[in-house]
């Protein structure tokens, strides 16, 4: 399988970031994520695992739907996205309850063009307004099979979101955002294999549990996500004792950001 990491487009880039702690838990009643039809947010990912070291993302709000009783916004990209956020946040549903925002539909962790993983998700929280820092937002847990280039994979995945520290001022790309919250998604995975060994089926575990992604979002108060760090990494285990030849790199560690450079919100 290619050697090439999606999330979709990774990145390696140096950014000046500085922030200045906000002591104590304020209640907040700011807008973190604004969500009004048409807006938009424009994002150079750089990285380099991207074709030429540079991708641009537009992720818009282009609608409204109703799901189970609630109305959510829906998110939509001009083109397949790049980053780690758009891509997680394209084709899928969002809705604020209380200080929370709440993500429902398919959580996107193509690591490969070629092997998608995808997780579905209900109103996992994804930002709290009012969340302590490293409170964890929600989690989810559950496995899913694929079948690969002829081999079976089961993947045992946790997804979880945690607040982070939030900052009365924070500066990416020589821009300063004042009252900035951070939020980490972590998806936990293991892999398991299963082939056929002179007939019998062997079940073999390739990946052990491990953190395969850490990304950080830093939402702006009344503007949306403005920077987010995503960093994927993960080392398969010693399969010398089995005759397999997997389809992908024995181990992989990419870093990518995106910076907002543009966006417009009501």
């Amino acid at each position: 399988m290619k050697n090439k990491i999606l999330l979709l487009g990774l990145s390696v880039a140096l950014f000046s970031c500085s922030s200045d702690d906000d002591s104590g838990n304020q209640i907040s009643t700011g807008d973190f994520l604004p969500l009004e039809t048409s807006n938009y947010w424009v994002y150079d990912v750089e990285s380099d695992a991207v074709e030429n070291g540079t991708g641009r993302d537009s992720l818009y709000i282009y609608g409204e739907t109703q799901i189970n009783g609630e109305a959510y916004k829906t998110f939509q990209t001009e083109n397949p996205a790049w980053g780690f956020f758009s891509n997680a946040l394209r084709n899928n549903n969002v809705r604020k309850s209380g200080s929370q925002l709440l993500l429902t539909g398919e959580a996107n962790f193509d690591f490969y063009a070629d092997l998608p993983f995808t997780a579905s998700v209900n109103d996992l929280p994804i930002f709290n307004d009012n969340a302590n820092n490293n409170q964890i937002l929600g989690s989810i847990s559950d496995q899913i099979s694929e079948t690969y280039e002829g081999y079976d994979l089961d993947f045992d995945y946790t997804l979880t979101s945690t607040a982070k520290e939030s900052m009365e001022s924070y500066t990416v790309n020589g821009v300063t955002y004042n009252n900035v919250k951070a939020v980490e998604m972590k998806l936990n995975l293991s892999v398991t294999i299963n082939f056929n060994l002179n007939g019998m089926p062997i079940p073999v575990n390739i990946m052990p549990a491990q953190d395969v992604v850490i990304s950080t979002q830093y939402y702006a108060e009344n503007i949306g996500v403005v920077h987010v760090v995503t960093d994927f990494e993960y080392e398969l285990a010693d399969l010398s004792q089995y005759p397999i030849e997997l389809p992908i790199p024995e181990a992989s560690a990419v870093h990518q950001e995106e910076v907002l450079v543009n966006y417009s919100v009501e």
